[in-house]
Order: structure tokens, then C-alpha cells, then sequence
């Protein structure tokens, strides 16, 4: 007997044939874009070792021609196509397009597995019609995409070395070099590409102080100055350790003003110099540049044996007594940064991602803004308060009010400031208003010593230090962080602002004026004008009051809901 072995019937075969068709169906698709994805890797590997090769290439050439000059190079503003083969075996790649500025590689176009790829500003490759990411990116790159060699204004290159740009005009000729970096609004004066770095200068007078006691004639005595020594003391110490690590030494001209390399200097944190103010502008004055900002502030110059060189308030250079009290605004080289955001405008500043999630990791100078339940309006609608962090402590941060509140007060009875002064009834008012979810509980110590003008020298702004009262709230104190016009009061007549975003500031028309908590003399006390400086008035005068609280850090750290920590965008509490 044999066994019986059914066939297939016709039916069977067709479902087979059917069923094979659709899995094919499926599957070559997916067999399709496996084999096209991996041209793509394929490609964009080969495109990222060309790029790497090149760049090899070109670092070992100069290497082998500052060992000899005669040595003749390939990597050079003539290069083209034709070279490239010689830096690196292409493979089955083709160079479609390179542009190398005698630095760096500003373009290379590169044909791989049928895609083209275009290299972009942050050193990644956009394939076919794909745009470059913007972000990340170096801030040189992103700057230098707004130089022509037509432009005479805006950022322009030197004429002596043709890797220093540096920026030139009036603020509307220069609107997209504003930078937010280490919790401070700056401005870029210029850059190297070759050195891959950047001189910056703050936006904002950082305090009003006097200079030193007597106008510095050598490099020691600037060295000893109460400017050099807040700068590099007292302002270097805030900042971040992340920001310490990218400011350079830097050479600064603290010379007499028509030599201002008489003197030089070097250190990490300096002042503008007359040269560098003039050239920001028509190379004589440098009035109207958009490094004229309204305000008189010190340059690091001297005219004499006792004036130190200033911008005056209408943009001109002057020169002032030692012991005059002006505005201080800080110069620094940095190495190139990424660049996450921003377009460089001042309501749009270029920034570096480093947001904090917590009062106890905030840095100084950055923004935040706290809930307010007060029933007199002080921090608007919203009834948020913008505060900006002065300094920090173990268990607190010290806060000041990113404007003034919204009724003007006069100060007291006497010149010696103590709680039941008469400026401390709106100070009580206020600080009620701020819960204690995130005030800190118990009172601080504040400086309320005497800070006068002695005529031909200056004062310590330390100096204030000598006398203390311990309060829950208070006002700037002379010498410390955003005691000068930060939040650019403007003359009531124009109201213009000329230094920061006007919605960042609480009742920005309330005053001209803001009082300290220090005395000029026995009968008057200092107060900070909408001119950048110091002045100083009877206890009978009503002027602006800006509040200075403390904020709960430390093991007591409050929580950010959100937020970057910008003017425009505080770190949120709620």
C-alpha cells in the first residue's frame, strides 16, 4: 500500500501567491528605505570625515609654517575644488563648492550617495534642500553672518588686522549685539576669529562709585584704585565659576587719555578706553555710538593728577575729580560661546542655556519674579514683583526690586536710617506684601555708614561698611550690586530709555531718583540720579524707593516653576 499525498489545489496556490505579493508589497518599502537610510549615514560620515580631514590638514600646515616661513601652504583664501583631494582621499565623494577665509572653512558643499550636503555654521551638515539649524551655534559664527566688506557702519574690520571685527554706529546701526551671559545684559565691542574670542562690555552701569583717591599715574596706583578692586574683587567673586572659566587676561590702556598706552594693565575684568569709545563712534568723539547709553560713566583713563576721563550723560567725553560718584560698567574677553537662542536684539538677546531650577543655584544678577498679594499696585496687574539677585548667602539671596515702587517717599528724620524712619512705611507695606512662603525669616544685615565726597580725593565705597542695622527690608547700599542706574530712570520731560526694556521695569515713572541707605553728610543723604551718578539731598526731599529684600536659599531653596532667568523672561515663583 502506498500513502496518498494531496496537492495544492488551484484556490491554495492563488492565496499563497497572494498573501507573498502583499508581504512583498509591505516589505519592499521598508527594504527600500533601510538600504537609503543608510546612504544617508553613509554619506553624512563621509562628509564629517572630509570636513575633519581638511581641517587636519590645514592645523598641520600652519604648524609646519610658523616652524618655516618659506614653506608654501595650500589652505589659503585661494583654495578651491582641486585642492582638497590632496588633504584627504574623497573616495567616491565630489566637492561641489569651499570657501576657506585663510582661518577656517566658511563653506564646503560635498556630493555623497546621490545627496549633496551643505555644511553649516555649527560644524553639521544639512542635506539636499534641508536649511542649517540655526542654534546651536558659535557666537563668532552667528556675528560674523552680519559682515560685508560694504559696511561702514555695524560691524566692520579692522583695517590692520583682518581677523579683529569689532562694531561701530548709533544703536539703530548697531541693534544685534546684545548678549545675556552670566546674569548680566552685554554688548559685544569686538571679536578675533583667528583667536576665537570676544571683548564684552555691560549694558548697564553695574554700581556708582568713586574711582580712587587720587587719579592713578602708574600701574600700581591703578592697581590699588577702588575701581580695579571692585571689578577684580568684588564683581569677579559674583559671577559664576561656569563664567569665571571663560574670561581671558586681558591687556587694558589705563594711560593718560591721549596716550592711553602709556600704562597697561593685566587682568580679568577692566574698564572701555578712550580709544575704544572713540572708535565705536566717528573716531573723534564716539557721541551717539551705542556705546553712549545716556549716563556718565568712568573710562579707565586719566586727564590729570586728579581727574579720571568720563561719558558724560550726552554721550561726549569729559573728565570729573576723583571724588565724583559715576556709573561702572565692566569690560572682559571671553573665549567663543554656543549660542542656544536669541537673535542679539535687546528685546531678543543672544543666550546660552544655562537655566537653575532654585533660589540656592541662581546666579547674581539674574531675574525673578516673586508673587505679590499688596493692595497698593507696587508691582502691577500681574501682581508679580521682578526682583534681580544682588548677592547670596548660605541660607539667602539678596534682592532688589527691578524697579522702584509706585509712590515716592521722603526719607526721615535724621541722615542715620533706622526702621522707624519715614521711608520705612512703604518699605513695611511692601515687604507684607511678599509672603513669607518666600522671605526669609529674621532680619539681615545692611550697610548704612557714611559715604561723602572729600573734595580733590576719593572714598571707599567699603567704607560704608562701618556702620550696620538689621531690618527684614531695605535699600541699595553705595558700593554693591545695581546701587547706580540699572533700571534707567529717564529725566521725566522725554522718558526715553536707552539701556534696557522699559516693560522689565516696575513704575519706571515714578522717580528720577532713588535713595540709598547712606549719608553724604550731617544734614543730607545719598540717592542715585537718572543720570548715572550719585547725588545727594536733604532727609526732607522725596525722591524713589527700591526695595531690597532677602529670598529663602540654601535648605530652604524655593523651586522655580519656570522661566530662564532673563529681563524678559524671569525665573517664575508661584
Amino acid at each position: 500500500m502506498y500513502k496518498r499525498h494531496n496537492a495544492f489545489t488551484l484556490i491554495e496556490l492563488l492565496a499563497v501567491i497572494i498573501i507573498l505579493a502583499i508581504v512583498a508589497l509591505i516589505a519592499t518599502p521598508i527594504i527600500l528605505d533601510v538600504v537609503e537610510d543608510a546612504r544617508i549615514s553613509a554619506g553624512k560620515s563621509e562628509a564629517q570625515i572630509i570636513l575633519g580631514g581638511i581641517n587636519n590638514y590645514c592645523a598641520t600646515e600652519d604648524i609646519k609654517y610658523q616652524m618655516d616661513n618659506s614653506y608654501t601652504k595650500i589652505c589659503t583664501s585661494d583654495m578651491d575644488v582641486n585642492d582638497v583631494p590632496t588633504m584627504v582621499n574623497l573616495g567616491n565623494a565630489e566637492i561641489i563648492s569651499i570657501n576657506y577665509d585663510g582661518t577656517k572653512l566658511t563653506e564646503l558643499v560635498i556630493e555623497s550617495n546621490n545627496h549633496k550636503f551643505t555644511l553649516c555654521s555649527n560644524n553639521q551638515f544639512a542635506m539636499d534642500d534641508e536649511e542649517c539649524p540655526k542654534f546651536p551655534a558659535s557666537l563668532i559664527s552667528l556675528l560674523l553672518e552680519q559682515y560685508s566688506e560694504d559696511n561702514t557702519t555695524g560691524l566692520v574690520k579692522d583695517s590692520t588686522n583682518e581677523n579683529l571685527y569689532y562694531y561701530k554706529g548709533t544703536n539703530e546701526q548697531v541693534e544685534n549685539n546684545f548678549l545675556w551671559y552670566g546674569g548680566h545684559q552685554w554688548r559685544v565691542l569686538e571679536f578675533d576669529a583667528s583667536a576665537n574670542t570676544l571683548t564684552l562690555i555691560t549694558q548697564q552701569p553695574l554700581t556708582s562709585i568713586q574711582p580712587a583717591s587720587v587719579a592713578w599715574e602708574s600701574e600700581e596706583a591703578y592697581n590699588n584704585s577702588y575701581i580695579n578692586k571692585w571689578l577684580n574683587e568684588y564683581f569677579w567673586n559674583s559671577l559664576d565659576s561656569s563664567i569665571q572659566a571663560t574670561i581671558q587676561n586681558s591687556i587694558f590702556n589705563v594711560g593718560i587719555y591721549n596716550n592711553i598706552s602709556e600704562i597697561t594693565t593685566t587682568k580679568k575684568v577692566g574698564l572701555l578706553d578712550e580709544d575704544q569709545y572713540k572708535r565705536a563712534g566717528d573716531g573723534t568723539t564716539g557721541q551717539d555710538s551705542f556705546l553712549d547709553i545716556k549716563d556718565y560713566f568712568w573710562l579707565e583713563n586719566r586727564y590729570s593728577s586728579s581727574h579720571v576721563r568720563i561719558v558724560s550723560n550726552g554721550g561726549s567725553l569729559n573728565s570729573a575729580s576723583v571724588s565724583n560718584t559715576y556709573g561702572v560698567r565692566a569690560v572682559i574677553k571671553i573665549s567663543d560661546i554656543t549660542i542656544t537662542g536669541g537673535d542679539g536684539t535687546l528685546m531678543n538677546n543672544y543666550q546660552v542655556a544655562n537655566k537653575t531650577t532654585n533660589t540656592d543655584n541662581v546666579q547674581v544678577g539674574e531675574y525673578i519674579n516673586v508673587p505679590y498679594s499688596g493692595s497698593d499696585n507696587a508691582c502691577g496687574n500681574d501682581n508679580m514683583c521682578t526682583f534681580r539677585v544682588v548677592s547670596k548667602d548660605e541660607d539667602s539671596i539678596k534682592v532688589v526690586l527691578n524697579g522702584l515702587l509706585p509712590m515716592a517717599s521722603q526719607y526721615g528724620s535724621s541722615v542715620t536710617i533706622t526702621t522707624s524712619h519715614t521711608i520705612y512705611t512703604p518699605l513695611n507695606t511692601f515687604v507684607e506684601g511678599i509672603s513669607e512662603t518666600y522671605r526669609y525669616i529674621g532680619n539681615k544685615t545692611f550697610y548704612i555708614g557714611n559715604y561723602p565726597r572729600v573734595s580733590g580725593t576719593g572714598q571707599n565705597y567699603e567704607d560704608v561698611q562701618d556702620e550696620t542695622m538689621e531690618a527684614n527690608v531695605g535699600l541699595p547700599t553705595v558700593g554693591e550690586m545695581f546701587s547706580g542706574n540699572d533700571i534707567d530712570m529717564a529725566y521725566p520731560v522725554d522718558g526715553a530709555k536707552t539701556i534696557v526694556d522699559v516693560n522689565t521695569i516696575e513704575n519706571p515713572t515714578a522717580s528720577s531718583y532713588y535713595w540709598t541707605m547712606n549719608r553724604f553728610s550731617s544734614s543730607s543723604v545719598r540717592y542715585v540720579s537718572y543720570l548715572g551718578d550719585l547725588g545727594s539731598s536733604s532727609v526732607s526731599s522725596t525722591f524713589g524707593v527700591r526695595a531690597v529684600i532677602y529670598l529663602k536659599s540654601g535648605l530652604a531653596a524655593l523651586d522655580f516653576t519656570g522661566g530662564e532667568g532673563t529681563p524678559n523672561s524671569p525665573y517664575e515663583m508661584q
